[in-house]
């Protein structure tokens, strides 16, 4: 499997301050590799161990009991770093766009992981433990993926993934959907380490952390923003065209009532979760279900002095939010009069008492 080529890529390894320069990801991975069977050592003799750090540079994630994870966190470092790479020769290119001005405390924090990747392509189980290894492969199942026949003598390439029954005319819109499933992310800000699924996501990153500008200003519900493109981007969301034909819910697109007929109106649960009962409408609520039954991975605060530690990315990130950041968790700020809320729903319930505004039919939420 050959590495995409980046001009100059260059990634430097933190595992232990190591300094190490991979130029492939072939390179990186040989390397890591090489770490990890150092740290690891003996397969039966670290099974008598009860946890395992991550040694890179800034990162607190400990593994309890379970070395086949911290290889894939190992690893995801790896790619990460190559994300980060991408998002900085990007940036090269617009200078134009604002700095992020978002904490470095998540640069190295990563998404908490499994023991591995799992291809769900019909007819293959394969299993991974680097995501750059998983994502290429299931490019190979797009690539290879023949095109067939619909009605009307018209064709079409299939999505094969477990459970989906998607498919495209180009097998462009085909590898795109494909991240749906996979979440497979291509870029990350280099400064905060956010990742994304495509360069124009980066932009907007950064674009939104830039003041607003007052004539740019949706003409629906008042707020400003700082480009065009942004302020496009949120007409839609009061455009609604495309109506629930069982309730009087409206989305933007065709996609969108999609997915609000199967969380809304039908009772279909196709993911059992395999440590309990409890079944879920799509791959990525599962992921998160089985979170609450990993009793091994525990996220450590970074911060000199704090002793908080909890076993999810998402809590640890809700924690630092809350309780380090300057202004606490309150972001959700009303464009009326500028008073400033910690959660959506106190946002919601101010707009509706306080401003008298009510959210379009079928909606549960201002947007």
């Amino acid at each position: 499997m050959a590495t995409k080529r980046l001009d100059h890529f260059e990634v430097v390894c933190e595992w232990a301050s190591c300094g190490f320069r991979g130029h492939t990801m072939e390179e990186l991975s040989d390397h890591m590799s090489g770490h990890l069977n150092e740290y690891l050592g003996d397969n039966d003799a670290l099974e008598e161990l009860d946890e395992y750090a991550c040694l890179w540079n800034a990162c607190e994630f400990l593994s309890m009991g379970s070395p086949a994870e911290l290889e894939v966190h190992a690893y995801f470092h790896n790619y990460h770093s190559k994300l980060k790479f991408v998002g900085s020769q990007l940036l090269k290119s617009r200078p134009d766009l604002p700095s992020c001005n978002q904490g470095v405390h998540s640069n190295s924090l990563l998404p908490e992981g499994s023991d591995g990747y799992v291809c769900q392509w019909e007819q293959c189980d394969s299993t991974f433990n680097n995501p750059e290894w998983f994502y290429r492969h299931v490019n190979n199942h797009v690539e290879n993926t023949e095109l067939q026949t619909l009605s009307q003598q018209q064709q079409a390439l299939f999505c094969n993934w477990a459970g989906c029954d998607a498919f495209f005319k180009i097998r462009y819109r085909l590898r795109e959907h494909m991240r749906s499933h996979t979440q497979e992310r291509l870029v990350a800000c280099p400064t905060c380490g956010s990742m994304f699924s495509s360069n124009t996501k980066l932009f907007d990153h950064l674009q939104r952390q830039a003041e607003p500008i007052e004539s740019l200003v949706c003409e629906h519900c008042s707020k400003a923003f700082p480009s065009e493109r942004l302020l496009r981007d949120h007409i839609r969301q009061h455009v609604n065209q495309v109506k629930c034909p069982f309730c009087d819910m409206s989305c933007t697109t065709l996609a969108a009532l999609k997915i609000h007929i199967r969380f809304r109106h039908c009772d279909e649960r196709p993911f059992p979760c395999d440590f309990c009962d409890k079944r879920f409408k799509n791959q990525r609520d599962l992921q998160k279900h089985t979170e609450v039954h990993n009793e091994g991975t525990v996220f450590h605060c970074s911060v000199e002095g704090c002793d908080y530690s909890c076993h999810t990315f998402q809590t640890m990130s809700h924690h630092f939010k809350r309780v380090h950041e300057v202004g606490g968790m309150s972001k959700y700020k009303c464009h009326i009069c500028g008073k400033v809320f910690s959660w959506c729903y106190t946002l919601t319930l101010h707009l509706r008492k306080k401003h008298e505004l009510k959210w379009p039919s079928g909606h549960s939420r201002f947007r």
